[in-house]
C-alpha cells in the first residue's frame, strides 16, 4: 500500500516538473520573439549636439519618444567624439521639458533647466566630464 502511494506520487511529481518545464521554456520564447518583433518602439530624435571646446566630448539633447501616453522626454548624453548616439535612454539627465547646454570647460557642461518635478534623472558626472545642473 505504501508502495503505490509512493509509484502515485512519483508519477505526479513528474508530471508537475514536465509542465513546469515547457510552460518555463514558452515564457523564455515568448519573451525572446516579443523582443526582437517589438523591442526597439522608442526612437531618439536629436535637437541639439554641441562638442566640447577641446572636440573630445559630445552633449546630445534628444527628445526620446516610445509611443506611450506619457509623451517625448528630452533627454542628455554625454559621450565621447567618435560614439553615435545610441537608441536608448539618455545618460545623464531626464526631463519633461527642453532645457539648454553649454560647455564651460573641455570637462564641464553647465545645464540650464526649468525647476520641475518631471526631472527624473540628475547626474552630475558622465565619464569625468562635470555637470552643472541651474534651475530657473
Amino acid at each position: 500500500m505504501i508502495y503505490v502511494n509512493a509509484e502515485i506520487d512519483a508519477i505526479l511529481l513528474s508530471r508537475v516538473l514536465i509542465t513546469a518545464i515547457i510552460l518555463n521554456g514558452l515564457y523564455f520564447a515568448g519573451s525572446y520573439l516579443l523582443d526582437k518583433l517589438f523591442g526597439d518602439m522608442c526612437a531618439n530624435e536629436i535637437v541639439q549636439k554641441l562638442q566640447s571646446p577641446n572636440g573630445d566630448k559630445v552633449a546630445y539633447i534628444s527628445q526620446r519618444d516610445c509611443g506611450t501616453t506619457i509623451g517625448a522626454l528630452y533627454q542628455l548624453s554625454l559621450l565621447d567624439s567618435d560614439e553615435k548616439l545610441p537608441n536608448k535612454s539618455g545618460n545623464s539627465f531626464v526631463s519633461d521639458d527642453q532645457f539648454q547646454i553649454k560647455w564651460i570647460k573641455n570637462d564641464k557642461l553647465r545645464v540650464n533647466h526649468k525647476k520641475s518635478p518631471e526631472t527624473y534623472e540628475m547626474d552630475k558626472n558622465v565619464d569625468w566630464t562635470k555637470i552643472e545642473y541651474i534651475g530657473n
